[in-house]
């Protein structure tokens, strides 16, 4: 099986936010905010352990506008804002429903890719314009040139295999912005990327094939039988092997007195 379902299922990117800051991936300054009508099956006491009112100076401050509003969950572009100041906020966030969103501040980029993982080795870095129209996407060269060019890749190598090594992806895509040469990883929650041959090109369509059978061979040939054969991304193994390792706490036990 490639992908876990089960940590696919649980996996969220607000949780992915924080984790790269553990693992030492810059992001952009992110919040999360209420959703804007209270969830079926929540009742008035449901938030009580929430501030209120908010502290939307905080945020606002931190964040700074522009920003961009998006789901804490899903994909595909769907219900993401780009927000000028506070009234463009409140006006867009109303059109939310029961979504839960992120506010997360504007990377203004030099430089854009998206990154094929495979297998957890298996690494393409893509220039990609997510500015251009979808069919020419792909169609951009970096400016990045030279030997700042091939630290930059390196770099962003590294904190691809982190990433995935951490969440426990056999199959994902991470895209970074670059910004004072610095990559920041905007969205790395893509478990079922696109790899149409019109989208990504021809090259990068062959690269995905390839090494996607590659490691489709390897995951079968690893395969046995009776166990659980599908990837633990280390947050979850290691988090497990503490909890496993903790101590249990021995009962007291009350010395009688003999009786006279």
């Amino acid at each position: 099986m490639i992908n876990n379902p089960f940590w696919w299922s649980a996996d969220e990117k607000y949780f992915n936010n924080c984790l790269a800051i553990k693992l030492g991936v810059p992001v952009p300054n992110t919040v999360l905010l209420p959703s804007k009508e209270r969830p079926d099956d929540t009742g008035d006491q449901s938030f009580r352990n929430l501030k209120m009112p908010l502290d939307w100076q905080y945020m606002f401050d931190k964040i700074k506008f522009p920003a961009y509003m998006k789901p804490h969950s899903g994909g595909g572009w769907k219900s993401v804002y780009r927000v000028d100041n506070p009234d463009d906020l409140w006006h867009k966030h109303n059109e939310t429903g029961q979504l839960v969103m992120m506010l997360q501040e504007e990377i203004i980029f030099t430089d854009y890719y998206r990154c094929y993982c495979i297998g957890g080795k298996y690494v393409q870095i893509m220039a990609y314009e997510p500015r251009n129209p979808h069919h020419l996407r792909y169609a951009t060269q970096p400016k990045t040139q030279g030997e700042a060019h091939k630290k930059l890749m390196a770099l962003i190598t590294d904190y691809v295999l982190k990433l995935n090594h951490a969440l426990g992806y056999d199959f994902n895509t991470v895209e970074f912005a670059i910004r004072d040469g610095i990559p920041y990883a905007i969205d790395f929650c893509n478990p079922a990327p696109d790899a149409d041959v019109n989208s990504v090109g021809q090259e990068n369509f062959e690269w995905v094939v390839e090494n996607a059978a590659n490691f489709a061979i390897e995951k079968a040939k690893s395969q046995v039988f009776g166990q659980n054969n599908c990837t633990w991304g280390t947050f979850i193994s290691n988090s497990s092997m503490q909890t496993a390792e903790t101590p249990k706490v021995k009962k007291t036990e009350t010395i009688k007195k003999p009786k006279k």
